[in-house]
């Protein structure tokens, strides 16, 4: 496996370090550390030459101490270890990079740059989920010791199903607790119904429209429980009716998930398109880390 840790410096950076030491990854996993600099004052700016030179020797002084103290924590663990330097963007040069070396996973940090400095950049992990071409783990707390809780919110959509395969390839412990998800919408959300009490006969159809959304979405769990079980000693399937984006956020909070794992697009359709992104929201909100896997 070769992984992609994007480094900055921040406390977000440090956890996602963390959490790659801390997992049983191989040691002959290869791991390249990426630090981008985003250059804010060009080298044709009109500011005198030796506070340019200054400027700039003072962030090139800043990057080799976030790369090296980066190299501090997962060199214990042996990894072939390869070290980027990069200017640009930082979302744009993350996935290009793992574009062009072919990584399998991102790693990084949900906090990065903050204040202005954000604002001007726009939500890097946000961004990087949306292009990236490999699952990406965003860390928002480190993973407890033992065993981690996992919640896998699934849809049955091809892209679900994809997210379970780059689960299982995760060198979790057996033993990891594996909470399967899977949301049917709400009917009355579904007709829009917004003109009084429904009369019966549209109260017959609510019922059976439900009816068949929840017998589809018990044998989607039971398909993916069968999928999970053979890598994880426990898995713990559940059916939730409402918004997905909500449940994911409730039902991660309820079984105190260490890592939420969803596939980038779902089954939504439109309602996405108008909406937003159901794994965009998730990573937003969530209080727990975040692996979203794209679509195949």
């Amino acid at each position: 496996m070769h992984i992609l840790i994007a480094v900055d410096g921040s406390n977000g950076s440090r956890e996602a370090l963390r959490t790659v030491a801390a997992t049983p990854f191989a040691a002959a996993t290869r791991v390249t550390l990426l630090h981008v600099i985003t250059r804010y004052v060009p080298a044709e700016s009109a500011m005198a030459r030796r506070t340019l030179d200054t400027l700039r020797a003072d962030e090139d002084r800043r990057a080799a101490q976030v790369i090296e103290e980066a190299r501090a924590i997962v060199a214990p663990r042996g990894f072939d270890l390869d070290v980027r330097r990069v200017e640009g963007h930082p979302a744009q040069q993350i996935v290009d990079n793992a574009a062009a070396l072919g990584v399998d996973l991102i790693v990084m940090g949900a906090l990065g740059v903050t204040g202005w400095m954000r604002v001007l950049l726009g939500s890097i992990s946000l961004t990087v989920v949306k292009h990236a071409p490999c699952p990406v783990w965003v860390v928002k707390r480190p993973l407890k010791g033992g065993a981690p809780d996992v919640l896998v919110a699934s849809d049955g959509s091809a892209n679900a199903r994809h997210a379970i395969q780059a689960l299982c390839a995760l060198p979790f412990p057996p033993e990891t607790v594996c909470h399967l998800l899977h949301v049917i919408p709400a009917a009355n959300d579904q007709l829009h119904l917004g003109m009084g009490e429904p009369v019966p006969p549209v109260l017959d159809t609510l019922y059976r429209v439900g009816e068949a959304q929840r017998h589809h979405g018990e044998r989607l769990l039971k398909e993916d429980a069968a999928a999970l079980a053979g890598r994880f000693a426990e898995v713990r399937p559940f059916l939730l009716e409402g918004d997905a984006r909500r449940r994911i956020l409730d039902a991660a909070r309820e079984v105190s998930a260490d890592l939420i794992v969803l596939g980038s697009k779902g089954m939504s359709g439109v309602r996405e398109f108008f909406l937003g992104s159901t794994s965009h929201k998730v990573l937003k909100h969530a209080e727990a880390s975040v692996l979203i896997v794209p679509h195949p």
